[in-house]
């Protein structure tokens, strides 16, 4: 009775489902692109700490502290890995002051230094080889289990630098961290997280009163900015904990574990090429670089998406509601149908599920509608309902895609006295087939 209930709940929530579908995606760093520091600042587990191997021999080849891989360098050289973004347009869109943007469509990258070092990064995408990506051949993320094999797409990369590591397990939605809040004017009301922090002339104020900084807009698509500082947060849950296991805790001060501010350096942006590279001088401390397209063209039709989203569900959801209710009813008690539907409510939710899994779930599912004609038609009603809603959803998926990238971090000494390194101060600009642009930190 207690399965049933909660399928019942299941499926009038999810035939109903709110914009803020985001909000239960978590980001966390690791494993760390550079690590000569000795440390383990975001209390990872030790597998996302190893030791690497440099390209150009020059590296550490050893079991160190944290264990051997090809992940993690330590020492001066070059360290290749391959990682994802969450689409083509979440750099660009961070660069609107307005609007600002969503964290989960960038990929967060950590690393540390024990003493200043030249550390360059060159960002290259996958290319169009489709048919190897999906087989495994290339474009497999580094060191990350039963990952979804990248897309087939090229893109264009650009990434931003800042002082200091996002919260573990970071996202928008923040639930009960008000330190995350009065560091945010609010969300759109169209926008993944409306529901989680909406906009208003008070939250505006909040910011304002607690930044001394002025905001001119009617809400944030998220809480990520490419060109400027920002503010990261998570869920305070008093039972969460690290990758290493020990508690993280509930104290939101600003610069403790639950939520910190970034420090924006510099910026590179490879315009209309596929590698984008840039080299920055750097203190001793804690970096991230945070990588996103530059495609402003899918930026503004991802931001229709959602609007569309909002006036589909305007439009929708009471039909939807009714007719999810109805095919509750025609289920009747057929165990059979509720644990497919329950299966493919629970794959189709999942951040890691891929589309093999999705079409699995899907068709368990129509195997066990073909065996309950009332409630298959039933069903096909509850689908027709949701189809608008259903429709916008994949446009977003599709645009929030995984976008493949290798990362080539090489970390080498100041060619200069100690007495003239320049904090943060970008050396190199960028190389690329397009437009070039100097990447330059004050």
């Amino acid at each position: 009775m207690t399965f049933r209930k909660n399928l019942v709940s299941t499926i009038l929530i999810g035939g109903a489902m709110a914009i803020s579908g985001q909000a239960s995606a978590h980001w966390s760093s690791g494993p760390f692109l550079y690590n000569d520091a000795g440390t383990n600042p975001m209390h990872l587990a030790n597998s996302n700490l190893a030791l690497g191997v440099a390209n150009n021999g020059t590296g550490a080849n050893a079991v160190g502290t944290f264990g051997t891989s090809t992940d993690t360098g330590t020492s001066y050289g070059t360290y290749t890995q391959t990682r994802t973004t969450g689409g083509d347009y979440g750099w660009i869109q961070g660069q609107d002051n307005t609007l600002w943007g969503n964290s989960h469509d960038n990929k967060g990258l950590a690393f540390s230094l024990g003493s200043a070092a030249r550390v360059s990064f060159t960002i290259t995408t996958l290319g169009t080889a489709a048919s190897a990506i999906q087989t495994g051949a290339v474009g497999t993320p580094t060191n990350v289990t039963g990952a979804t094999p990248l897309l087939g797409l090229d893109w264009n990369p650009a990434f931003s630098l800042f002082k200091g590591l996002a919260t573990q397990s970071s996202h928008e939605g923040g639930i009960g961290n008000a330190s995350l809040s009065s560091h945010l004017p609010g969300y759109v009301s169209w926008g993944p997280y409306a529901t989680a922090e909406p906009y208003t002339t008070a939250t505006d104020a909040t910011y304002e009163a607690t930044t001394s900084l002025a905001y001119t807009g009617s809400g944030t698509w998220g809480a990520y900015r490419s060109n400027a500082d920002w503010t990261s947060g998570r869920d305070i849950a008093a039972s969460a904990t690290f990758g290493n296991g020990s508690l993280i805790g509930t104290d939101t001060t600003i610069g403790g574990e639950n939520t910190r501010t970034l420090t924006y350096l510099g910026q590179a942006d490879s315009g209309t090429a596929h590698t984008v590279t840039a080299s920055f001088d750097l203190a001793p401390g804690d970096y991230s670089i945070w990588v996103g397209g530059n495609n402003a063209a899918d930026a503004a039709a991802q931001a229709q998406n959602y609007q569309s989203l909002l006036a589909a569900h305007t439009a929708n959801d009471a039909t939807v509601a009714a007719q999810s209710a109805a095919y509750v009813s025609a289920m009747g008690s057929d165990t059979i149908l509720a644990a497919a539907q329950a299966t493919k409510d629970a794959v189709f939710a999942s951040h890691t599920a891929n589309a093999t899994d999705r079409q699995i779930a899907l068709d368990a599912l129509n195997v066990a509608l073909n065996n309950n004609p009332t409630a298959k038609t039933a069903y096909n009603s509850w689908q027709a309902a949701l189809l608008p809603i259903t429709t916008l959803n994949d446009s977003i998926a599709t645009l929030r895609g995984a976008y493949g990238f290798t990362v080539a971090t090489t970390v080498s000494s100041v060619p200069v006295p100690g007495a003239v390194w320049l904090f943060g101060s970008a050396l190199a600009g960028l190389i690329g087939y397009g437009r070039r642009k100097t990447a330059l930190v004050a």
